[in-house]
Parts: C-alpha cells; structure tokens; sequence
C-alpha cells in the first residue's frame, strides 16, 4: 500500500506542475468576469454523465454555406433537450432564423436584427406557435417556460410536450438568410447549443467551466500545502524545541506556542488574511472577496498550527532531556543548545517527518474549507467552493460535479500522505533506547 501512497502523491504533484497548461489561461484571468462565460450553459455536468444519461452536450454547430444561406444541422439522440441554442451574429442586419425538424417541416423561429446573441428558446410567440401545431394538449407558456420551451421543438408530433415529454430524434436543420438579401461568405453567424452537460467536469452556477477551476488551482493548492507543512514542521520544531530552555528567550517561546494552542485557528486566519490580503468585488456587486499572496498564505497557516504541534514536540524534548545519558553530557560541560543539537534532534527528526506528512492534507482542507468565506489565497480549489457565496445565495447548495471531485482528490491525498506519515511514525515508536 506503501507504493500505492508515493503514486498517488506523485500524480497529484506533478498534475500540480502540468494542470496550469491543459486549460486556457485567458478563462482563469477573466474567472470573476461573468459576460466571459455566457456562451455556457449554466449548473450542468460533465459530458461522460450526459453521454450515460441522456442528456445533450455543448457544442458550437459548423455552418454550410449554401446559395446565400448558412446551413447548421445538429444530431439530436438524447432524452432531454439543450438549455438553450445560441445565435450570435457577425454582422448588424435583418436575419431569418428557420428551424427544420426530422420530417423536414420547416419553422419560423426569428425575423430582424440580432444585436448580440439570440436564444432561440426564448422566442415565446414563436414557440407557443410550433406549441400549438405539435403538442397535444396544448401548454401554456408558463407550463412550457417551466419545463424548457425547447420541448415544444424537438417532441414528438402530437404528444405531450410537457409532462411526458417524448422527443424526436434526428438531424435538425437550422437555417439563417439575410431578410432583404442574400448572405455573403465571410457573414458566417455563429451557433452554439448550450447543452445540459458540458466539458471534462461540468459548470457552476455562473457557468464557468469547473475543469478550468479545479487544474489551475490545483498548483497553487498544492504548492501553499507543501510550503506551508514545511514551515509548520520546522517552526514547530524550532519552538518545541527552545521552549525547554530555562532561559527568558525559552520562556517567551514557551508562552508564544501556549497562546497559538489556545486560539481558535479558523477564526485567526480569517482575521490574518483580512488584515493582509486586498479586498475585492465578487462576480456579483453585492459580494466581495478578499485576496492574499499564496506565500503568505502558507506562512499563515505554519504559524495558526504550529501550537499543538510544538507542544507535542516539547514533550518529547523533556522526556529525552531526563535520560542519562543527556545528564552525563550536562556533567561533560555540554551546553544546553549543544544537547538540542547534538542529542534531541536526531529524535526529533522522524516526528518531524511524520508531522509534516500528516499536515499537508490538513493545510489543503482548511485553504479549501476558506472558499465558504470568500477568502482565496491566490487561485486554488477555495475558489470553486465559494462560487455560490459569491453569488449572494443565502442557502448553499452545490452541484455534485463541483463538490465530488475535490472530496475525491482530498480524500486521496489525506490518504497517502497519512500513510506515510504513519509508515514515519512507526519508524519513529520502534527507534532503539539508549
């Protein structure tokens, strides 16, 4: 299992190194930049869910020119419809808009300007008219609204579009002309089927791609976690280790590792980070977030944990100072920061070993555990978790495809490096006595 712990830490590390690369930078800069992601659908999950379910992909549709006209078909063979189909124009002029089922019946969706993008499923008086013609019974707008209007397109011809919904598949064709002229070639509009799934993890709330989130902030994650484990270890080390010593320098260590034992660590580094970071708007103008350096961050947390932890070395460091053979060193002229460095140390080493192995799962779940508070050390997996806070939601309800992947992911590194931490300290119980 030993193996199993090294090759787990190994894929995570080194995604850490290579996860910044494999998405765009361009949508982690414009992360908070709601207008960014409005060609995504929003609140829905991964296409490998979507392909088991039924649900239908985000795609952009390719266009045919053809005698004036640009020419989309989409393969329709899914059990639910998309959220919405997108038509962004490339130029300022009267369009038709005309969609054409399976049987090759043709519907008017859209006539005259399209300023910036179009949703087809919002056309209510074009909808409600294919409503009419296909559904039975016939729904009202509200019925159809409630459900996705879009029902009304892709039903089966005389069925109910609402409550038991039964789609038709096949090749629809969507077709776009100039209302006084035909298009020119380099006129080409854009359109894009905003599925009800979307990408290697799915959206948010916002709709931006949480793929994107989870591998860029999987470095800074990291990275703070392991920073941050070795400052807490050495600090630990160094404040354990001083507090023994009968001096006014020992005792000030002593009480400084006493008073960070006694102080709640959520609510100090709350406090740190809003002292230190920069105060910043959220995605909505109601919310803000407040922003610190990633190092820092990682100074921060060593110094919030280091209390029990130095309390935990300084006893070992008493217990080891009552052996003989320490007295011995005493009685040879052996100052008392040769003893630490000479004889404590070497013992102290493999529960420092093991405190630093077991605190690295630790640090990446309280940084994670900061998103619900809005404060985001750089950009890590704490940006994904305060998405809804930062959306001014009182109620905090997240989707599956946000929140399984990071428990996944913390649950295998809390595994391994518990195991090796474990595998140290066992080491460390069996050490020989002197």
């Amino acid at each position: 299992m030993r193996k199993l712990s090294i090759a787990i830490i190994v894929f995570f590390v080194g995604f850490a190194l290579v996860g910044p690369h494999m998405v765009v930078r361009e949508g982690i800069q414009n992360w908070n930049n709601i207008t960014y992601w409005k060609y995504n659908p929003t609140g829905v999950p991964p296409e490998w869910y979507g392909e088991l379910t039924g649900l239908p992909r985000t795609e952009w549709l390719h266009g045919t020119y053809i005698n004036g006209s640009f020419v989309y078909r989409y393969e329709f063979h899914y059990k639910e419809v998309p959220q919405g189909i997108l038509v962004i124009p490339n130029l300022t002029r009267d369009l038709r808009v005309t969609i054409i089922d399976p049987r090759g019946k043709e519907y008017p969706l859209w006539n005259g300007i399209i300023p910036n993008s179009l949703n087809l499923g919002t056309l209510s008086s074009s909808i409600m008219n294919i409503a009419e013609e296909k559904c039975n019974p016939k729904p009202t707008w509200s019925q159809l609204l409630f459900h996705n209007p879009l029902r009304a397109i892709f039903a089966e011809p005389g069925t109910d579009c609402v409550f038991h919904f039964k789609p038709m598949k096949g090749t629809y064709t969507i077709v776009i002309t100039g209302t006084f002229g035909k298009l020119e070639p380099g006129d080409e509009p854009r359109v894009r089927i905003l599925g009800m799934s979307y990408g290697r993890m799915g959206t948010d709330f916002y709709g931006r791609d949480i793929w994107t989130g989870y591998a860029y902030g999987a470095r800074e994650t990291i990275t703070i976690s392991i920073i941050g484990a070795s400052i807490l270890a050495v600090l630990a080390l160094a404040v354990g280790s001083l507090s023994v010593l009968s001096t006014r320098f020992g005792s000030v260590i002593n009480a400084f590792s006493k008073v960070l034992t006694s102080v709640p660590s959520l609510s100090l580094a709350v406090l740190l980070v809003a002292i230190l970071g920069r105060v910043k708007s959220g995605p909505n103008p109601m919310t803000i977030i407040i922003q610190v350096n990633p190092y820092l961050m990682a100074l921060i947390v060593a110094l919030i944990f280091i209390g029990t932890s130095s309390r935990e070395i300084r006893s070992i460091v008493e217990e080891e100072l009552r052996k003989d053979y320490i007295e011995s060193s005493r009685a040879m002229g052996a100052s008392a920061l040769q003893i630490l460095r000479l004889h404590v140390l070497p013992v102290l080493l493999p529960y420092v070993i093991y405190l630093f192995a077991i605190s690295v799962p630790g640090i990446i779940a309280f940084i994670t555990l900061l998103g619900f508070f809005n404060v985001i050390p750089g950009f890590n997996w704490g940006t994904i978790m305060s998405t809804p806070l930062m959306g001014g939601i009182t109620k905090y309800v997240p989707y599956w495809w946000e929140i399984v992947p990071l428990g996944l992911s913390l649950g295998l590194i809390a595994y391994a490096f518990i195991d090796l931490g474990r595998f140290v300290e066992a080491r460390f119980l069996e050490r020989p006595k002197t």
